[in-house]
């Protein structure tokens, strides 16, 4: 037997948990769904899920060609949405940015002090983006002793394996 279910989007209740189909509608129900949309955390998982579509719409529709006054709509509403998300991606490309020169210090300075790194280590300083653990470990690299360092960066690429 087959059963037929009819949603009626402008009826859903404005709550996370209808958040995603809520973005499938139109007019209010979507102006006010991209509302909450760009309300969330940056890691909030319908952002993930959502945000690249969207995005993809948008760029498809604010192409050249006459747009539809809902089409303008739209693409006026997502750009919040938009410059939310340069934002986010410019503060994690200066993150990495960050991490990849402070790895890049770490491993300098410990060679300047104590010759050539281990691969292993090497590794392990490389692979490593947690802005603190780094910075600690640029520190001890300047001022520890071999093996403290070497014990430091061990149990950091042990760590990171379990």
């Amino acid at each position: 037997m087959l059963r037929t279910v009819v949603v009626v989007l402008g009826e859903l209740p404005r709550e996370r948990s209808t958040l995603l189909i809520r973005l499938m509608g139109g007019g209010r129900v979507l102006r006010e769904a991209i509302e909450e949309l760009r309300q969330l955390p940056d890691d909030a998982p319908e952002r993930a899920i959502a945000v690249g579509p969207l995005l993809r719409f948008r760029a498809a529709i604010a192409g050249p060609g006459p747009a539809t006054p809902e089409e303008e709509e739209f693409v006026m509403t997502t750009q919040e949405l938009v410059e939310q998300f340069i934002e986010q991606g410019r503060k994690q490309g200066m993150a990495q940015g960050i991490a990849q020169g402070l790895a890049q210090g770490t491993i300098a300075l410990y060679e300047a002090r104590f010759g050539s790194m281990p691969p292993a280590l090497r590794s392990a300083v490389e692979a490593m983006r947690d802005l603190s653990t780094l910075q600690k470990w640029i520190l001890l690299a300047g001022t520890g002793k071999r093996e403290e360092v070497d014990e430091a960066l061990s149990a950091g690429a042990a760590g990171r394996s379990s």
